[in-house]
């Protein structure tokens, strides 16, 4: 079942993404060959408004084949202004948004904001946690005297390196604990899990301004952890911060036996990672091909078309040897090693 929920979850990212980029184009006027969900064989297609629409066999990737974005091409995408490509290259980030952002805020009418707080579930042996004094079953309440809102600000204590206060209660008791942060360690030595101790319900309009904001609070973080984790995986080492298919369907796993609520808030979260990663400068990435747009509007069109399709192609198969770096570090996550 967790297999199904995520290839549901991940299929809809998918479409959402690329349906952003087939809109663009096509209110540009700009014909679109292709779109596909999935990459291999193709399961199921049909053709409407001059698009063949496929449905692939292995749904970690699709497409929107747009007309003109060949080398040489001197129609479709190529004719239009500089503002147009960038519309069409940014459209598929700006969907995965609006859908992260959509369910965010109707999950903040429905149910409300949940109020949480960070309950101890494990200290590991040795770890600095251990020499603080942590114990399982601490409900976190405030680093360094700010009180957090929400169990996942526990890792704020990254921020900066210097001595740093949590405090915790212990049964009905309150304690200080104190530890030196250096920002050597890989991490804290503890695993904690939310506590919900309330909700706050707001209407729609005011849960999505809050999904901006908090996406705008988020993405440096996620940024540079993920940037840390994906340095660590290419030296060889473990990484907690980044998670691929392996991953993804154990993290979805716990979300289904939650239930609805779990399953839409992840839909969220993978959607502004998408968005996010998408935007990274790498060849072959959205973000990529909107660096080299910027640079050929700069200088007047220097980056060739040859150029820029080598450079595609060497980023496919960096981004093909990431996910395979990604998925060794699930697995090792996944035993324990």
């Amino acid at each position: 079942m967790s297999l199904l929920w995520f290839l549901l979850i991940i299929s809809l990212s998918i479409f959402v993404h690329e349906l952003g980029h087939y809109l663009a184009a096509r209110v540009q006027g700009v014909g679109v060959k292709n779109f596909g969900v999935g990459f291999g064989p193709t399961l199921l297609k049909f053709e409407r408004w001059g698009t063949t629409w496929r449905l692939n066999a292995i749904p970690l990737g699709g497409y929107a084949e747009i007309e003109g974005m060949m080398p040489g091409d001197t129609h479709g995408y190529a004719r239009i202004s500089s503002l147009g490509k960038f519309f069409i290259l940014v459209a598929g980030v700006v969907m995965n948004l609006l859908l992260a952002w959509g369910v965010l805020a109707t999950l903040a009418a429905v149910q409300g904001i949940p109020q949480t707080r960070a309950e101890v579930t494990e200290v590991v042996p040795g770890s600095l946690a251990e020499k603080a004094g942590f114990q399982v079953g601490d409900r976190i309440l405030s680093l360094n005297g700010e009180r957090l809102a929400s169990f996942d600000q526990v890792t704020r204590f990254r921020q900066g390196v210097g001595e740093k206060t949590f405090e915790v209660l212990r049964g009905e008791e309150t304690v200080i604990l104190r530890f030196y942060w250096d920002g050597q360690q890989e991490r804290l030595g503890i695993v904690y899990r939310p506590e919900v101790v309330g909700y706050t319900r707001l209407n729609f309009f005011q849960g999505f301004a809050r999904a901006v904001g908090e996406t705008i609070v988020v993405v440096p973080r996620f940024v540079q952890e993920f940037v840390g984790s994906i340095a660590r995986i290419l030296l060889g080492q473990q990484a907690q911060g980044v998670a691929g298919p392996v991953g993804i369907v154990g993290i979805t796993g716990q979300a289904a036996q939650q239930g609805l609520v779990s399953l839409a808030s992840l839909l969220a979260a993978i959607n502004l990672s998408l968005a996010v990663f998408n935007l990274l400068p790498i060849p072959g990435l959205d973000g990529g091909r909107i660096l080299v747009l910027l640079l050929n509007t700069l200088t007047g069109g220097r980056i060739r078309p040859e150029l820029e399709a080598r450079l595609a192609y060497g980023g496919f198969v960096f981004l093909i040897l990431l996910i395979m770096l990604v998925t060794i570090n699930d697995i090792r996550n996944l035993v324990g090693g």
